[in-house]
């Protein structure tokens, strides 16, 4: 297995879905079938991509993107039950921003005891961050969705999911 083709792979997937709808439970299934226990786990893949969305709703000059109540006006169809769902989604959010502030963290670490996978959260985070965006730029999400594959010389096509690299 390719680790680079799979990680684009999955990345194509859930940006192909992000410009058709960003239907959080089909968001999931598109990623879903490139994570594969073991070998290998969207984690980085989906927080690259939270990052430029990140990015995105964080323009030069722009107010900073205010953390507290950010998951229920960007997210309100998600109810994030107990410590443990706050503590991940919180994680991945944090996590996008520590990227693109330049700082790495330990994911493996950090996340490689959690129950559930850290690419969900990082799919939320892209979810969040899409959205924000979208609210900053007063665009629609699918708008914001189509400028993200450039930043990552993928190649999405819209209509399905399945699409590759660039030039491809």
């Amino acid at each position: 297995m390719d680790r680079d083709v799979v990680r684009r792979q999955a990345q194509a997937a859930v940006l192909a879905r992000l410009v058709r709808c960003d239907d959080v439970d089909g968001l999931l299934d598109a990623v879903s079938p490139h994570h594969h226990p073991g070998r290998f786990t969207p984690d980085v893949a989906m927080l690259e991509l939270a990052v430029t969305a990140l990015d995105l709703a964080c323009t030069a000059n722009a107010e900073p993107l205010r953390y507290e109540g950010l998951r229920e006006r960007y997210l309100p169809e998600i109810g994030f039950r107990g410590r443990t769902e706050h503590r991940n989604s919180q994680y991945a959010l944090y996590a996008a921003a520590c990227i693109r502030g330049g700082l790495r963290p330990d994911l493996l670490s950090d996340a490689g005891w959690w129950q559930s996978p850290l690419w969900e959260y990082a799919v939320f985070a892209l979810i969040i961050y899409t959205r924000a965006a979208a609210e900053r730029l007063d665009r629609a999400s699918a708008d914001v969705a189509r400028s993200i594959p450039e930043r990552h010389a993928l190649r999405v096509d819209g209509d399905s999911d399945a699409a590759g690299p660039a030039g491809a």
